[in-house]
């Protein structure tokens, strides 16, 4: 039973939504087969397939290994500064000392920095270009939302779209539902980069999974966008993958400084969010106690309390074991209502420990995006600067964004749930 229970979870996420769809009849079944077709083969051949898994391994290494470059750079900035480490000693930063601030700018940054150097010899567009080629023939969806969702495996949710930015006027309502529910499915691979590395101070091996989170969202997203949303006109990049190879940057070293630049620029969000939303949540628990207490001196409301009976029959259907239902449950409220980085945090400080490792696989994807309510509010705002004409095509289908979003995360994760 415990390895089949996700199959409830499947039938839970593809129910929800059907029942959401906006023309039921309209569903195209061949896409949506191949679609999870596509995630299973995804999700088998790096868990099941030996020479796969080494490969997906020695990745997650190398992301390690960016870490500590990116440390070289920092240290220069920061070194000297002391941190604690194991209770009652004391270490400094350059030494290995994890200080979130320090660690997650210094990574974000390098590897914002990489991938503007890709971009600017043309890597990264052909990467793109040749996966969502793949794409674009096994589950016949149009060119600018297979590259939009393959896109955002890589680079960020308003980045992923940049790409496809000649398209964005002439995308049909139901591409453009696609392209928005991959960009809030899939996690930007600096941000990944970081998840990892915090995972690894923790003595988590993440990389794997969140690999497969984010090769596995850009077909689930499109699964479920197609299903809430089936297309019905005439797409003007059916059977087109066309995308600019050219080179925004003037050079190379052009493309690091703008890179580095572009990546603080994501690090301080990132910073600012936590410190904000952290407080917040402080802020709310302590008054949620207080009225708990009103009622029972030793009930002690929280969010994480509320999240975790609202959220626990979507975690058991996905096949979380018992030991861990509530706490996935918890971490899934988190990164919905708050956002990812709270969730991962509190993953790998283990705040809210997960116990077994089908459970820690199962949340590690299921957290593994960018869905939650402050990215639609990034998400309409971006692209609307990209397209002002589709500003109000924008607002109305963000929520549905979301929706799309989160459970494409939640199909990945269940899938890998039941194959484990």
């Amino acid at each position: 039973m415990g390895r089949f229970q996700g199959i409830f979870g499947i039938i839970l996420i593809l129910g929800l939504a059907y029942l959401c769809s906006n023309n039921r009849k309209k569903i195209n079944f061949r896409l949506v087969i191949s679609g999870i077709s596509l995630q299973v083969l995804i999700a088998l051949l790096i868990f099941k397939v030996g020479p796969v898994f080494w490969f997906f391994q020695q990745l997650g290494k190398a992301m390690g290994k960016l870490e500590q470059f990116a440390s070289q750079g920092a240290a220069f900035v920061y070194g000297g500064i002391a941190v604690e480490q194991a209770p009652g000693t004391i270490g400094n930063y350059v030494n290995g000392g994890f200080v979130f601030a320090f660690n997650v700018t210094a990574a974000i940054i390098l590897v914002c920095s990489l991938v503007a150097i890709l971009y600017h010899f043309g890597v990264m567009q052909r990467i793109v270009a040749v996966i969502a080629r793949a794409m674009n023939v096994i589950m016949r969806v149009s060119g600018a939302e297979a590259l939009s969702n393959v896109a955002s495996a890589f680079v960020g949710q308003i980045e992923a779209q940049v790409m496809i930015r000649p398209y964005l006027n002439s995308m049909t309502k139901s591409e453009l539902l696609a392209s928005m529910s991959g960009s809030l499915a899939c996690i930007a691979g600096g941000i990944l980069v970081v998840y990892s590395n915090m995972g690894l101070a923790a003595g988590l091996d993440l990389a794997p999974k969140l690999i497969t989170a984010s090769l596995m969202a850009a077909p689930g997203a499109l699964v479920i966008a197609k299903i809430v949303f089936p297309e019905t006109e005439k797409s003007m990049t059916m059977d087109t993958i066309k995308l600019e190879v050219k080179s925004q940057y003037v050079n190379v070293i052009d493309a690091i400084t703008h890179g580095a630049s572009d990546g603080f620029k994501i690090a301080m969000n990132v910073i600012a969010m936590i410190i904000g939303f952290i407080a917040l949540i402080a802020f709310l628990d302590w008054g949620l106690l207080k009225i708990g207490h009103l009622f029972n001196a030793d009930f002690n409301l929280s969010l994480d309390w509320i999240f975790g009976k609202i959220f626990y029959p979507v975690a058991w259907a996905m096949g979380v074991p018992a030991s861990d239902v509530n706490n996935v449950a918890t971490l899934l409220g988190q990164k919905l209502t708050i956002n990812e980085f709270v969730a991962f945090k509190h993953l790998t400080d283990k705040s809210v420990p997960i116990m077994t490792e089908k459970g820690l696989l199962i949340v590690s994807i299921a957290i593994c995006g960018f869905a939650n309510f402050s990215s639609v509010g990034m998400q309409i705002g971006g692209i609307g600067v990209l397209a002002p004409e589709r500003r109000g095509d924008l607002a109305s289908l963000g929520l549905k964004a979301l929706f799309c979003g989160t459970l494409a995360s939640y199909l990945s994760a269940t899938i890998a749930g039941i194959l484990i």
